[in-house]
């Protein structure tokens, strides 16, 4: 009996984020991109569930040009890319508390609802949790659902840097209310932005995602890769030799050094070094970083609201 191994194929490792041509065409293009996917298998498509962006993965920058260019000849459908979004997590430092009245009179029934809250950290991992701590009354029990739906809507959204804030709990603890013009809608406002007075005073940090990588070189490449790491952020964890003169050199990353490291990888070896890379966990940005992609969220805002 015949036994044919399996064909090992290589992990594409060049993302590159989708944007439609034509918005009504999304669908279409994942449909189209996911054929070419079946069809070929070094190259990959997914939704990232965080940024929300269509992500595609191929062996070069090359390789997704082809892919581009399949998918308009055979579907008649255009797109452009990008280097995809990092995505970053938010979490906080320290315990803080702050309240918020919201409070609107337009003529007719009004809008009111006033919100007291505390916040403070939990360890990595542990996710959201909601504390209802409001003693008599203060906070009617029918809006309290609106208040945990104003922070976790806000938790979503991000407050410094437009990413989802985790691994914290919120305590509710006090607040007003009026007889006619208290409603959902005023409770859930008031929460949100108590939180987000809350989180700026609580130590918030910018969480980035850390992975393991591995390179292989020929071995006389290793000083280059070693020193090439070090300007990313990097840092070698370990290393092997393996047949054929080859060096596997291990190393600690943050995934945002590393989305167009293929190119630079294709530079610094003539063309004979590959890599793999896995996602490691989430560790606190260098605060010069934050501070470099806060500036640039607050930038992209400012911009959106003066349009």
């Amino acid at each position: 009996q015949l036994k044919v191994r399996p064909i090992k194929f290589p992990t594409p490792m060049v993302p590159r984020a989708v944007q439609p041509k034509a918005r009504e065409d999304e669908a279409k293009i994942s449909a189209g991109l996911a054929k070419i996917a079946d069809e070929d298998p070094t190259f990959s498509i997914r939704r990232d569930l965080q940024t929300h962006e269509l992500v595609i993965s191929g062996m070069s920058d090359l390789h997704l040009d082809i892919i581009q260019q399949r998918l308009k000849n055979r579907y008649k459908l255009e797109m452009t890319t990008h280097i995809p979004h990092v995505p970053y997590l938010e979490t906080i430092t320290a315990n803080a508390e702050a309240d918020h009245r919201h409070k609107k009179q337009t003529g007719g029934r009004g809008q009111f609802g006033e919100v007291h809250l505390r916040v403070r950290p939990l360890d990595r991992g542990k996710g959201f949790s909601f504390v209802n701590a409001v003693k008599g009354g203060t906070i009617p029990g029918q809006y309290i659902p609106a208040v945990e739906k104003g922070v976790r809507e806000q938790m979503e959204k991000g407050v410094i840097s437009g990413n989802q804030v985790v691994d914290f709990e919120v305590e509710v603890y006090f607040g007003k209310d009026h007889p006619v013009d208290s409603s959902e809608q005023a409770f859930k406002t008031a929460a949100a932005t108590a939180f987000r007075k809350a989180f700026e005073k609580a130590g918030p940090v910018l969480l980035e995602p850390i992975v393991s990588v591995d390179v292989t070189v020929p071995a006389a490449h290793f000083g280059d890769i070693s020193a090439d790491m070090s300007t990313r952020r990097g840092h070698i964890s370990g290393m092997d030799a393996i047949p054929g003169g080859l060096q596997v050199i291990q190393a600690i990353v943050p995934l945002a050094e590393m989305l167009s490291y293929a190119t630079n990888l294709k530079s610094m070896t003539a063309g004979q070094g590959s890599f793999t890379m896995e996602l490691r966990g989430y560790e606190p940005v260098p605060p010069n970083v934050q501070q470099q992609i806060v500036d640039k969220y607050q930038k992209s805002r400012a911009g959106v609201e003066d349009e």
